[in-house]
């Protein structure tokens, strides 16, 4: 028997179609490549610019610390400061013995301001040279004279240089004269004209660098 022959057809766009089919999906993948590498990039960006922002955020809270800390230190060297500047006038007014000797070098905080000296220069005993405000026999140390408690949280609290201090200048005689009607720091006509005193105070903060100086003028018959 012989078996009829067939015949199997191929159609002639057979590989063609193909061929259209696998450069549509090259077309369809390199799109989702190209989106896959953007959203690489853009990523890496946004990454940076986070970091860049919180180095920036770090930078200024940095910085703010800082501020902060030299505000409270100076605070607290300016109340050292204030504290010995009390401690003076307390100490001129009670405790400073009748007939004491102001010098030119400022033996035991005691001046003779440079205006009375010889060279008669018109600044603070503080300001000459050959004055050291670390020298404890040209200064008074707070609460030496007074009793007053040491003061605490300052540069070397736990030392006696640690401390603030102040000197005590004299300034000569001030008041009315005798006749006159009116009145010049207190003193009232035919009284004997007062003694005007300045006082110098140096305080420190907790830090050596922090440095805070008040004066005042006193009085005292």
């Amino acid at each position: 028997m012989t078996h009829p022959m067939t015949h199997q057809r191929t159609h002639p766009m057979t590989h063609a179609a193909a061929s259209c089919r696998r450069q549509r999906l090259r077309q369809i993948q390199r799109p989702v490549r190209r989106q896959r590498g953007l959203s690489l990039i853009t990523t890496l960006l946004f990454m940076v610019s986070a970091l860049m922002l919180g180095v920036s955020v770090l930078s200024v809270n940095v910085m703010q610390e800082k501020v902060i800390g030299n505000t409270k230190d100076r605070d607290l060297a300016f109340q050292a400061a204030e504290a010995a500047l009390r401690d003076g006038e307390e100490d001129l007014v009670r405790k400073l013995p009748a007939g004491s000797v102001f010098s030119p070098t400022c033996a035991a905080g005691l001046c003779l301001p440079p205006a009375r000296r010889a060279e008669a220069l018109s600044v603070a005993a503080h300001e000459v040279a050959g004055f050291d405000w670390t020298n404890p026999g040209q200064v008074r140390m707070y609460g030496a004279y007074t009793g007053a408690t040491r003061f605490p949280g300052v540069y070397g609290e736990g030392q006696p240089a640690g401390q603030p201090r102040y000197v005590i200048e004299q300034l000569g005689f001030v008041g009315t004269a005798s006749g006159e009607r009116s009145e010049v720091l207190g003193s009232d006509p035919g009284q004997r004209p007062a003694v005007a005193y300045r006082i110098t105070a140096r305080g420190t903060g907790a830090r050596e660098e922090t440095v805070v100086v008040l004066q005042s003028i006193y009085t005292k018959p």
